[in-house]
């Protein structure tokens, strides 16, 4: 029986699978169905974008307005997470999510993409409600480094299938089909938020949640708290300007098919998931600061093949350690949520999400301007702050 359990402990990565209640289970089958769907077409979408006669300072204006209205939705995301009852919001949240896929699909040139990029921000409003169902449905909190990345990497799972099935698709029914092929598991995915037990904020804490003088211990968390969301910001800023153009790299420097662009999507995505795994599971057992470096040293490392060559078959192994950054995100959400008062967690927890929006709204702008005027320069001005922030990371980021 020891030898049974010892092999169930190995293939769950150590997981505490027991942790995973009902409603978490039901959240990562929706991350998954709807990642799919999503991942259909999003990792190509630059793509999409060039198509519709956009230069590249206009394809970062469609995702820097994407990145717009998502900066905009967390904080009254959080504050709606922290009142009302969490179900009805991401029901609510997700609907604009559906809805963005199916209006790309009728635009005929790059500007009548902006109202389906203002309705995947929107959808960012359910974002604080989904993390705050997380963390106040397990009892154990050493535990949430882990069960936060794990549920996070449902979505990405999905992802290391969705792009290279979409980019395969599109060379058959065009991207409009596959478009409104994501819709449709969008919808799916909201629908299984029906099965959710309605989580409403603790009457005991809702009580007091008018205007009191804060603590000495609370606002010291409060500043922490705002350390970790600006390092957040400051590494997504950075990611961003890189991230937003290498899928049009691929096709248009390296001369990669849309085949390939979504291989390379894939296999980033494959490590997003299990690079993602691992890594909550070790900021559970460690300083999630040192993590958290040495995921910014993956995304630095992962990028140096672009400068290199563009061989398929060296870039693919980079693509996985490429997704290795992403769980960064997880790792603050888990920190602050461990740390947040139950009564505020929602509105905590939006804060990194916010200002790190904020910065992605600024750098797909800034990203085309100065891809515009050489492609390598823009990756470059994305990684070289990344051993800096890693050094801070480890140095400047208290636990």
């Amino acid at each position: 029986m020891s030898r049974v359990l010892g092999y169930m402990r190995f293939l769950s990565f150590g997981i505490p699978l027991k942790a995973f209640t009902r409603d978490i289970r039901l959240l990562c089958l929706s991350n998954a169905i709807g990642a799919f769907g999503e991942g259909l077409y999003f990792w190509v979408f630059p793509l999409y974008i060039r198509q519709l006669q956009a230069d590249y300072t206009q394809l970062g204006l469609v995702f820097s307005v994407l990145y717009a209205v998502s900066a905009l939705a967390p904080l009254p995301g959080g504050i709606l997470a922290d009142r009302f009852d969490r179900k009805k919001i991401l029901i609510l949240a997700w609907t604009p999510w559906v809805l963005s896929p199916l209006l790309y699909s009728v635009a005929q040139n790059w500007t009548q993409l902006i109202p389906g990029a203002a309705c995947w921000g929107l959808s960012m409003i359910g974002v604080p409600a989904f993390n705050a169902y997380i963390i106040t449905s397990i009892e154990d909190k050493t535990n949430l480094a882990s069960i936060l990345s794990v549920v996070w990497s449902s979505y990405s799972f999905s992802y290391i299938f969705a792009p290279t099935v979409g980019a395969y698709l599109s060379t058959i029914v065009g991207m409009q089909w596959v478009l409104r092929l994501s819709g449709l598991f969008c919808a799916v995915a909201t629908g299984v938020f029906l099965f959710l037990t309605s989580q409403h904020p603790r009457k005991a804490e809702t009580v007091r949640t008018g205007y009191r003088m804060p603590s000495d211990a609370e606002r010291r968390l409060w500043r922490q708290v705002h350390v970790w969301a600006a390092f957040f910001t400051a590494f997504t800023f950075f990611a961003t300007i890189g991230r937003t153009f290498v899928p049009t790299f691929l096709a248009e420097e390296a001369k990669m098919n849309e085949f390939y662009v979504g291989l390379f999507g894939s296999i980033n995505f494959a490590g997003i998931t299990f690079i993602g795994i691992t890594m909550g599971r070790l900021g559970d057992r460690r300083r999630k600061s040192s993590i958290i470096s040495i995921c910014l040293l993956f995304y630095a490392l992962s990028m140096v093949p672009l400068f290199l060559t563009g061989e398929p078959a060296v870039l693919m192994p980079a693509a996985f350690f490429y997704g290795g950054s992403i769980v960064v995100g997880s790792l603050v959400s888990s920190f602050v949520g461990t740390i947040a008062p139950e009564n505020k967690r929602g509105l905590w927890v939006s804060v990194p999400q916010t200002m790190s929006l904020i910065a992605a709204f600024a750098a797909p702008y800034l990203g085309g301007i100065l891809y515009t005027w050489s492609p390598l320069g823009t990756f470059a001005f994305s990684i070289l702050p990344m051993p800096l922030l890693a050094f801070f990371a480890v140095m400047g980021l208290k636990e």
